[in-house]
């Protein structure tokens, strides 16, 4: 059977009835022909192997033939010895004849066998041997003898026979032996091809007899794949279609996946017993539910209409329980109904509110909940014969418009069949609406009952609601006015609504407009300013020599005032940068003890000098490094220190550095540094703790105030702790101290690759006491050398002196950094040495102060300090730096380096520039300087220059032909004395480039707004020159500016005034102009003049819009143009470049840069 079924399963049976009609043809018709085609060559290879027999037997008669005459012919040569007179060879050569027409047959039959034709070969081979021999030898004695006498002739006869016989070499036996092996090899294949035709003749009988078998066996498989394949399966068919004619549904209809005729009738056949079996459970179906319908219609209430449903439901559906819950008007779920089931006296069924339990669940969501394998402990079916859980749970709602009214809860001993299942969904909806007519039913007789027993309650309480109308009329009353407050709060809750919004629109135009106010700030107090800078110093170089040394004093200390001023106005645009997200980091690896050391050697004489103690605690687990901006980190530790210690008056101040001691939000503790300061102060108040942090805030505001400041400190440095992804934390009671706490994370998010490790420049801290100086020593003459020493250790200020002195030199002493400046300023110095630990005033705080004073910015400085700080010395603009303890050596090379030339020595300079006009411009800045310039084109040259004279210093272009700057300065390297060289390019440098540099020079260039003044210094630091009065400029440095004609272009009277005073004192034509339109004008009518000084924020044509408009013209493609504004905001310089301007300047104007740019445009 199971054959059958993998027969009529396999490919075969899913083949159409033609195809398998075909396919049992086919085969036949394929066995004919494989029959016939095998037939005829077993027929053919009979047909060769007889062929081959009968080639074999007439070889083997030939063969005899040759042996016979052979024979013949070995007769006639002893019949010729024995016969006397003259020999008759006729018959010898018919033999011979004979012998050769049989070997040629011999040759025909075996030219296809190599080995017979090798024999043959050697047979004839053989006879003509025997043939030579006959014909040399024997017939020739045989005439011989023909001749003589009978008798002699017969005794010679008998004689030669024997001889001639014996003397043969090659007898006839010997060719009857080579022909009987040949004959022999020729038999061997007679018995081989004999065999061949027997066995060829038994194929042939087998072949036949097999191909019968074969074909009776066809026909049998034929007759039965037939009736597997058609027959049988037909005949069930037709069985099963007459089993469901008399509605017998279990019939089974295999053979559904044959894709052949028969599986087509199986197809259809069960598609006729499902709409067989569909038809009687629609009419089961309906039966169910017209008698279960007709149950509940004479139901009164729901406790038998939950009855009578579960009863009929648990008999049709096989449930061994049931459970009625029905939904309430307060949305629970109440059991009013059960089936087969056994309350437990313990245990009484509760109400389900919706979303509780499976059956709350099911109403929720409104859809039937099946659940299988039911726990041990459910609810279980009893019985008389025992108890079981049901194994099957079914929650199924009745719903009415898809709202929920009741839930059955089924316990089923199985899975509902498709039958049972169509009838739930049938009887449902007739469930649904017998239950509504019940509901509402009970509802009109509960409604019946109340407004019988209401209308005895009305008639009782008429009475009461008279009197109560009388008190609801008066609650309307207060409604009403409730009410109209109501509106009220309304309309005024919109106004504040709208009001908040008009708040917050304002709100953002104030952070918009916060730039442009800033910026105009800037500009507002930047222009009074301009003009008190430019004329405070035109007086305080007194070019007249009319004004008194109390008057001149008097102008410095505007001027001074002025540029404090000034930097406040930078501090507040830097807090606008930070607040503006503007603040750019240069993050780098920086070294925390290096850090802490250098702030300790910073702070330790400020603790001195207050009687303080100074502490600085590194913890063991602290990091080497923390990736952060080391400038700007070490500007909010310096702040706080410097608050600790003005606010500290006794006790002492702790910097500490470690691990946050716990993990803080956004501070885990083995991933971040605390920085804390611990002084033991005043203590700042809980309350104003946010108010320290606030920018213009200060805990002392009052007008008796002890402390100044400008309250911006505490605000930037949290700002810059923040810009680092830190915080500032505080802690502090008053009377007892305050702690600050710096956390940052040990490394910045998304930072790039970090930095090598660099220090960063610390920031001047508040003066905090003064020292006694040392009096100034008599006057001295302008021609002197003379040498001004500002160091706070009075025995190495001594040590340095007596050096000083025994060069020839003038020595000035002074013990701080205030009266280092009124010296310097008194005396104009040749030079200066300067300790950076000064106990008034931080020496780079005088290093700043004397570059922005003109009459000593050119003075060279020398450091000597215990700092370790040479770095900065970069962009300081310093002769040198030393490092405390300093060798005697040290100390007087850089005393040399400071003093003068010798009487009638020039200073040498060389230029080395590709590009002329480019010299020109270097040469045209430093006419001023007392100096012999030199200029090469190529570093080829300039290394033949310095091989062959002695130069001061050297100003380089990176940029040359052949030999690159780079390769210049290496082989600079080698020359001695190496010149000091100033590196002077337009060419940006990279980290790389930098290095290489600095291994060679400190002092880099970059060509740019301010790089000619920067220039000007870098050389002036090695061609310090002989300044004839102490408190003028050379005589004649100004005469390069001449008689030039300069435009000037400002909307304000008070630049234009002070300005053009100072310009008109040195020798040039001023023109001017109060807003673009009218300086184009001034163009117009003067086309003479040089250089324009372009001012930004003007009235009718700002000085972008002019200056774009001066380059349209052809004529003024290249007039120099310098853009003046007080509008020093991110960006400018940029905007102004692009405009069209050559260069930028901020106000406040500094008169020396203005003139260096003016003569490097005025000489291009």
């Amino acid at each position: 059977m199971s054959s059958k079924k993998t027969l009529e399963n396999s490919w075969l049976g899913n083949i159409p009835l033609t195809g398998k009609v075909s396919l049992l043809v086919g085969s036949l018709l394929t066995l004919f022909i494989v029959s016939s085609i095998g037939t005829s060559l077993v027929l053919e290879q009979e047909k060769q192997n007889r062929a081959a027999f009968r080639a074999t037997v007439d070889l083997l008669r030939e063969i005899e033939q040759t042996n016979r005459v052979l024979y013949q012919r070995q007769s006639e040569l002893r019949q010729l010895l024995l016969s006397p007179g003259e020999p008759d060879t006729k018959t010898l050569q018919t033999a011979n004849a004979a012998i050769t027409q049989h070997l040629d047959h011999l040759e025909q039959q075996v030219r296809n066998d190599a080995a017979q034709s090798t024999r043959l070969d050697t047979i004839r081979g053989l006879d003509a041997s025997w043939r030579n021999n006959v014909e040399q030898q024997v017939l020739p004695e045989l005439r011989r003898l023909a001749k003589e006498s009978p008798t002699e002739a017969a005794s010679q006869r008998e004689r030669l026979f024997p001889k001639f016989t014996a003397s043969t070499p090659v007898a006839t036996p010997a060719i009857v032996a080579a022909l009987d092996g040949f004959g022999t090899y020729a038999r061997r294949q007679l018995e081989e091809r004999e065999s061949a035709l027997e066995q060829s003749e038994s194929q042939r009988e087998w072949l036949l007899w097999g191909t019968l078998l074969l074909a009776a066996l066809c026909g049998v498989a034929a007759l039965r794949l037939s009736a597997t394949l058609v027959t049988r399966p037909l005949r069930l068919m037709s069985e099963r279609m007459e089993r469901l004619a008399r509605h017998d549904h279990a019939i089974e209809t295999p053979r559904l996946d044959r894709r052949d005729e028969i599986g087509t009738i199986s197809r259809a056949l069960t598609e006729f017993k499902q709409m067989a079996i569909d038809i009687s459970d629609q009419n089961w179906v309906g039966h169910c539910v017209g008698r279960i319908a007709d149950r509940l219609q004479r139901a009164s209430s729901h406790a038998e209409f939950a009855q009578a449903l579960l009863s009929q439901l648990g008999t049709e559906l096989s449930a061994g329980v049931a459970l009625f819950h029905l939904r309430a008007e307060d949305d629970v779920l109440h059991p009013v109904g059960h089936y087969g089931y056994q309350p437990d006296p313990a245990d009484r069924i509760q109400p389900f509110r919706m979303g509780e339990g499976l059956v709350g669940q099911c109403a929720r969501e409104a859809r039937v909940i099946e659940l299988d394998a039911v726990p041990d402990h459910y609810l279980r079916m009893r019985s008389g014969l025992g108890e079981a859980v049901p194994p099957r749970l079914m929650l199924i709602p009745v719903l009415s418009m898809e709202h929920v009214l009741a839930v059955i809860e089924l316990g089923l001993m199985g899975p509902l069949d498709v039958r049972r299942r169509r009838l739930l969904e049938t009887l449902l909806p007739v469930v649904a609406l017998s239950l509504e007519n019940i509901t509402r039913s009970v509802r009109t007789r509960e409604l019946l009952e109340r407004t019988q027993s209401q209308a005895a309650e009305l008639r009782t309480s008429e009475e009461e609601l008279r009197t109560q109308q009388e008190e609801l009329q008066a609650s309307n009353e207060e409604l009403r006015q409730q009410s109209e407050i109501l509106n009220q709060q309304k309309t005024l809750l919109e106004a504040l609504q709208r009001e908040t919004a008009d708040k917050a629109d304002a709100l953002a135009r104030a952070s918009q407009y916060k730039s442009d106010f800033l910026a105009n700030m800037s500009h507002e107090l930047r222009t009074p300013l301009n003009s008190l800078l430019i004329l405070s110093n035109d007086l305080a170089e007194n070019r007249e020599g009319n004004l008194s040394e109390d008057q001149v004093e008097s102008a410095r200390i505007i001027h001074e005032g002025g540029t404090n001023l000034l930097r406040l106005i930078n501090d507040i645009l830097d807090l606008s940068k930070i607040e503006a997200g503007k603040m750019e980091l240069s993050l780098e690896q920086v070294d925390l003890r290096v850090f802490a050391a250098r702030l300790k050697r910073q702070f330790d004489h400020v603790a001195r000098g207050k009687g303080l103690r100074f502490a600085v605690e590194i913890a063991d687990a602290l990091p080497s490094a923390v990736q952060a901006d080391g400038g700007k980190l070490e500007q909010i530790v310096t702040n706080l220190l410097g608050n600790a210690f003005k606010f500290t008056q006794s006790g002492e101040v702790r910097l500490v550095l470690r691990r946050p001691a716990a993990d803080l939000p956004g501070f885990p503790a083995d991933r971040s540094v605390s920085i804390e300061v611990h002084d033991t102060g005043i203590g700042i108040p809980p309350e104003k703790f946010a108010q320290v942090f606030g920018a213009f805030e200060q805990l002392d505001a009052g007008t008796s105030r002890q402390f100044g400041g400008t309250g911006l400190g505490l605000a930037i440095s949290r700002r810059l702790a923040r810009l680092h992804h830190g915080d500032i934390q505080l802690r502090s009671e008053p009377g007892q101290g305050s702690v600050f706490t710096v956390l940052l994370p040990q490394a910045q998010p998304g930072a790039a690759e970090p930095a090598p490790l660099a220090e960063a420049p610390p920031a001047a801290g508040d003066a905090t006491a003064t020292l006694p100086d040392t009096p100034p020593a008599a006057p001295v003459s302008p021609r002197d050398t003379t040498i001004l020493v500002i160091e706070d250790d009075p025995a190495f200020a001594r040590v340095l002196a007596d050096m000083i002195r025994r060069k020839g030199c003038t020595a000035l002493v002074a013990h701080g950094g205030e009266a280092g400046l009124q010296l310097a300023r008194q005396h104009h110095p040749t030079g200066i040495i300067l300790d950076l630990m000064l106990p008034d005033m931080d020496g780079w705080t005088v290093l700043e102060r004397l570059k922005a004073e003109p009459g000593l910015r050119h003075v060279p400085v020398h450091i000597v300090s215990a700092l370790d700080q040479p770095g900065r010395t970069r962009d300081s603009g310093i002769a040198g730096y030393l490092t405390k303890p300093v060798s005697a050596d040290a100390l007087n090379g850089a005393i040399d380096r400071l003093m003068l030339p010798t009487e009638g020595q020039v200073r040498r300079l060389l230029i080395i520039d590709d590009d002329p006009a480019s010299r020109t411009s270097v040469r045209t800045l430093l006419s001023s300087q007392p100096v012999e310039i030199s200029e090469a084109g190529s570093a080829e040259e300039a290394l033949a220059m310095l091989r062959g004279e002695t130069f001061d210093c050297v100003v380089l272009d990176l940029g040359l032909p052949g030999i690159s700057g780079f390769d210049f300065l290496e082989q600079l390297s080698t020359v001695e004395p190496r010149p000091p060289i100033v590196v002077y390019s337009a060419r940006e440098l990279s980290r790389e480039d930098q290095l290489r540099i600095r291994s060679h020079t400190d002092s880099v260039v970059i060509k740019g707004a301010h790089s000619s003044e920067r220039l000007l210094d870098e050389v002036s630091l090695f061609l310090h020159s002989v300044r004839l009065r102490p408190a003028a400029p050379a005589s004649g440095s100004d005469d390069d500016l001449k008689g030039r004609k300069v435009l000037m272009v400002d909307d304000d009277m008070r630049n234009l005034f002070a300005l053009s005073k100072a310009l008109r004192g040195r020798g040039m034509e001023v023109l001017m102009a109060q807003d673009g339109s009218k300086a184009l004008r001034q163009l117009e009518e003067n086309p003479d003049i040089e250089l324009v000084l372009m001012d930004v924020m003007m009235p009718v044509m700002d000085g972008y819009e002019a200056t774009q408009e001066i380059r349209k013209n052809p004529r003024h493609a290249h007039l120099p143009i310098i853009s003046l504004t007080a509008k020093a905001m991110q960006g400018d310089r940029e905007k102004s470049l692009a405009s069209g301007a050559n260069d930028y300047l901020p106000k406040p104007v500094d008169i020396p840069k203005l003139l260096s740019m003016m003569r490097v445009w005025l000489h291009r």
